[in-house]
C-alpha cells in the first residue's frame, strides 16, 4: 500500500514530458513565448534558432535567424511585455505584444515538442507579406525569401 501510494504521488507531481509523446501541458506556449521573448531582446539568434522544430531549423541557417531577427527588432525595438493568449490552444497563441515602438499583435505556433513551427509579430497578421516571420502558417515552412 506504502509503494503504491508513493507512486501515485511521483505520477502526480512528475511535469508531462512532451518529448514522451505525453500531451503539452497547459502552459506550454506561454513558456515558449517567454523565451522567445528573452532570446528576442538579448538579441540572441543561436537561442532563438535553438527554440525552433527542426524542420525549421533545416530550412534556416542560423545566419538567416540573425537577420530575420534584425528585421524584427527594427520593427519593434524591445519587447516590454507579452500579454497572455488571448485566442489558442496548447499549441499555439494570439498575444498582445507591447514593444518599444508600439502594440503588435504576435502568433506563435509549437510542435508538441515544445518547438516554434511558426511565428509572426505585426500590426496586420492577416497580411501576405511580413516583415517579421519565422515558418509558415500549416506546414512550418517560409514562403519565399528566408526571413519572411
Amino acid at each position: 500500500m506504502r509503494s503504491a501510494l508513493f507512486l501515485a504521488t511521483a505520477l502526480a507531481i512528475t511535469p508531462w514530458s512532451a518529448s514522451s509523446g505525453q500531451a503539452l501541458g497547459p502552459f506550454a506556449v506561454t513558456n515558449i513565448s517567454e523565451a522567445l521573448a528573452r532570446a528576442y531582446n538579448d538579441e540572441d539568434a543561436a537561442a532563438l534558432y535553438g527554440l525552433l522544430a527542426p524542420g525549421l531549423q533545416a530550412r534556416y541557417t542560423p545566419n538567416d535567424i540573425r537577420e530575420a531577427l534584425t528585421l524584427c527588432r527594427v520593427l519593434t525595438g524591445d519587447i516590454f511585455r507579452l500579454s497572455t493568449p488571448s485566442w489558442g490552444t496548447r499549441t499555439y497563441g494570439f498575444f498582445g505584444l507591447y514593444a518599444e515602438t508600439g502594440v503588435f499583435d504576435m502568433v506563435l505556433e509549437i510542435d508538441l515538442t515544445e518547438r516554434i513551427i511558426h511565428w509572426v509579430v505585426s500590426d496586420n497578421v492577416t497580411a501576405k507579406e511580413q516583415q517579421c516571420q519565422l515558418g509558415q502558417k500549416g506546414d512550418g515552412a517560409p514562403a519565399g525569401s528566408p526571413v519572411r
